[in-house]
């Protein structure tokens, strides 16, 4: 069966973290996307105190990671809160640019596609008005693995090996029955499957994970994955996200939110099902700011367990510390752009600027990197001062990494992506090595417009 729910992200525990955050200070900074990352966001910027007369951050919408780098490539903030509100059929009014529509920043787990790039490349709300693309890895994550079984009541219990993973996501293994390899079995009977219908950088880093383990060699015979942020278009569907066809136990929920609150039964009976999310969603991290639309047992805290994942012949659950082990041992060979760019036309280059490792030799197997994408240029000097202050708080102050630790994720400090750390605070931050790539160089901005 496939099911979906209007209001997905935009669910009441969503919406009600949308108030705009209050700051005396102007003007605002706009944009949105990953739900992934949202609670996160939401706290950082709910902190972020600038001096001087620099700009704070507004409402942030959580659109999710497609539609977030969409309104920020057309520069249309339409297209985000039209997502989360449901206005006008959720789809954007149209490119503006104007006041009031300006789109400063967006958030995503999913690295800018080739297609992506080239359109900021060509389109009048791009290159030629505000200079580089800057792509940023934020934050490191894993993704956990929730499920609902009569038999597994604790994180852990139930392990999955990649064979599984191929099996289960693919709707080639339906029943509870046909998962082999765990330590605990789970009580037998047939589970559905709770993916994201949206453009989502949690399906990308999935995907991408299982794009490079499932093959003809699994017992999962011939089972194949591309990484996408659309987990529909893996199978037949409506071209809106829905699958129709192969995967009968497949139910689709927008954003995080969404599908946490659909495994939780706040849409009605708790499903037998497995589905994918940020371990903040779960009671893997019971202190994150992540919370369902609905109140169990007293509380909107997930009551979600997740299985461990074997690596080797170790199986992890996505806790901090596993996510770090994983994330600081990619696979040679598998990985792409694991080490920061060495010059100026590598530096401007967006694509070059986030590591990607769908496999690891060690620790919690599914991890990735959440990212910022900015603009190199800005119409208001406040704007670019305060991007900047957040930046270098985000990544350096102690504040901030409490934040992230908090809500599951991993500072890049703690990361393979600290390599990358530092040339983000040189050549983005700054501009020690004169490649004019930094937010905001005298030379690059010096006659745009600005965004």
């Amino acid at each position: 069966m496939t099911r979906t729910h209007l209001l997905g992200a935009a669910s009441a525990a969503a919406l009600a973290c949308l108030s705009t955050v209050s700051h005396a200070q102007t003007p605002a900074i706009t944009g949105g996307g990953s739900t992934l990352a949202q609670f996160d966001y939401l706290a950082e910027f709910s902190v972020f105190n600038p001096s001087g007369p620099e700009a704070t951050f507004s409402t942030y919408w959580e659109s999710g990671s497609g539609t977030g780098q969409q309104a920020f490539l057309l520069d249309d903030l339409t297209c985000d809160i039209d997502k989360v509100t449901g206005a006008n059929n959720s789809a954007c009014v149209g490119p503006d640019g104007g006041a009031g529509n300006t789109v400063d920043y967006g958030a995503s787990d999913a690295t800018l596609s080739s297609t992506q790039i080239s359109t900021w490349a060509t389109s009048s709300f791009g290159q030629s008005a505000a200079g580089n693309l800057i792509q940023l890895p934020s934050m490191g994550v894993g993704i956990a693995i929730p499920v609902n079984n009569p038999a597994i009541s604790g994180n852990g219990q139930l392990t999955l090996s990649d064979d599984d993973l191929c099996g289960i996501f693919s709707g080639l293994l339906t029943d509870f029955s046909q998962i082999t390899d765990s330590n605990t079995t789970p009580a037998p009977g047939p589970f559905n499957v709770v993916y994201r219908i949206d453009g989502s950088g949690t399906s990308f880093l999935l995907t991408s994970h299982l794009s490079a383990v499932c093959n003809a060699n699994n017992t999962a015979p011939n089972v194949t994955f591309t990484a996408t942020t659309t987990f529909a278009t893996l199978f037949p569907n409506n071209g809106a996200g829905v699958i129709t066809g192969d995967f009968p136990n497949a139910i689709g929920e927008k954003g995080s939110s969404g599908v946490a609150n659909e495994m939780s039964g706040c849409n009605g009976a708790v499903p037998d099902a497995l589905t994918y999310l940020s371990p903040d969603f779960t009671k893997v991290d019971p202190k994150s700011d992540a919370t369902i639309g609905c109140y169990i047992n007293g509380s909107n805290k997930s009551p979600l367990v997740v299985a461990a994942i074997f690596n080797g012949n170790n199986a992890y659950i996505p806790t901090v510390a596993n996510i770090k082990t994983g994330l600081l041992h990619p696979k040679t060979g598998t990985g792409q752009n694991l080490t920061p760019p060495a010059n100026a036309a590598e530096g401007a280059n967006p694509a070059l600027w986030v590591p990607v490792e769908p496999v690891v030799t060690s620790g919690y197997p599914i991890v990735g990197y959440t990212t910022f994408d900015f603009a190199q240029c800005y119409a208001s000097s406040a704007v670019a001062n305060a991007i900047e202050t957040f930046l270098l708080d985000h990544y350096t102050t102690s504040k901030y990494t409490a934040f992230q630790t908090k809500n599951g994720f991993v500072d890049l400090k703690a990361s393979h992506a600290d390599k990358f750390l530092t040339v983000i605070e040189q050549e983005i931050l700054a501009n020690k090595k004169k490649w004019n790539d930094d937010i905001e160089d005298a030379t690059a901005c010096s006659g745009l417009a600005g965004r």
